[in-house]
């Protein structure tokens, strides 16, 4: 719904209550008791840690998917244009396919790129396909059709639906819900642990510190959000498909 800067924003704010909270419970304890300060050092060390790790791992996951999103989408118009090629050369007249394909790749664009802000299968990018199986059967099946080229574009046509199904299966591939959980989950505990930790005699340096840290997790938290959204992967499903609605409309 909002754009990563704002995104960012909002992370930072709920960062920095969750810090300067924690600090304003404990700035009262006693501060001459520093006995547990090796102990609270090293829990927030491994923390600290664990969010890093966590997050790291979620990022490159997040980044391996869209790519290989990205990859999908290619490979489905490249089996897409090597239908159409086939089918001008078994029928040089016949126009439909590459009608029904225009419609096909405008409803994919519009419903299953994300530009929607969702990444689903659309039932009529799913009847908008049929069509175009129709129309290349149908080519095939035409009087005189010359059988080596009616294989080649039947082949072409298996070749074109394993790639929307390549592409339709990584629409779902997405990071899973327990991992971003215990994201969210040790980003608090490190944020709670660096407010609860005590401070020196200066209390600035400690809200200064805190601030940091809060800035460093919202904008790892927000790196995973982005790589996360349907607008972030829109722009590499939909380039080239608006290459290939282009080609289209140009014959």
């Amino acid at each position: 719904m909002f754009s990563w800067p704002i995104v960012f924003l909002i992370i930072v704010v709920l960062c920095v209550i969750t810090v300067e909270g924690f600090s304003l419970v404990t700035k009262n304890l006693d501060r001459m008791d520093r006995t547990n300060d090796n102990q609270l050092g090293r829990a927030s060390a491994f923390i600290s840690s664990a969010f890093i790790f966590i997050c790291a791992f979620t990022i490159v996951t997040s980044w391996t998917e869209d790519s290989k999103v990205h990859s999908a989408a290619e490979h489905e118009v490249v089996a897409a244009q090597n239908l159409l090629r086939e089918a001008a050369l078994l029928a040089p007249a016949d126009t439909s396919i590459r009608v029904a394909m225009t419609d096909y790749a405008q409803i994919v664009l519009h419903e299953e790129s994300g530009e929607t802000g969702e990444l689903v299968v659309s039932a009529k990018a799913e009847d908008a396909f049929i069509k175009v199986e129709n129309a290349a059967i149908a080519v095939t099946e035409q009087p005189g059709a010359d059988k080596y080229r009616a294989q080649e574009v039947l082949d072409s046509l298996n070749e074109f639906k394993l790639g929307r199904q390549e592409r339709v299966g990584e629409l779902g591939n997405t990071v899973a819900l327990p991992l971003i959980l215990l994201l969210v989950v040790t980003g608090f505990l490190n944020l709670a642990a660096i407010g609860m930790f005590p401070g020196g005699t200066s209390h600035w340096v400690k809200q200064t510190f805190g601030v940091i840290v809060a800035v460093a997790v919202a904008a790892m938290l927000t790196s995973v959000v982005v790589l996360e959204s349907a607008p972030f992967i829109h722009e590499g499903l939909a380039a080239p498909l608006q290459s290939f609605i282009s080609e289209l409309n140009s014959h």
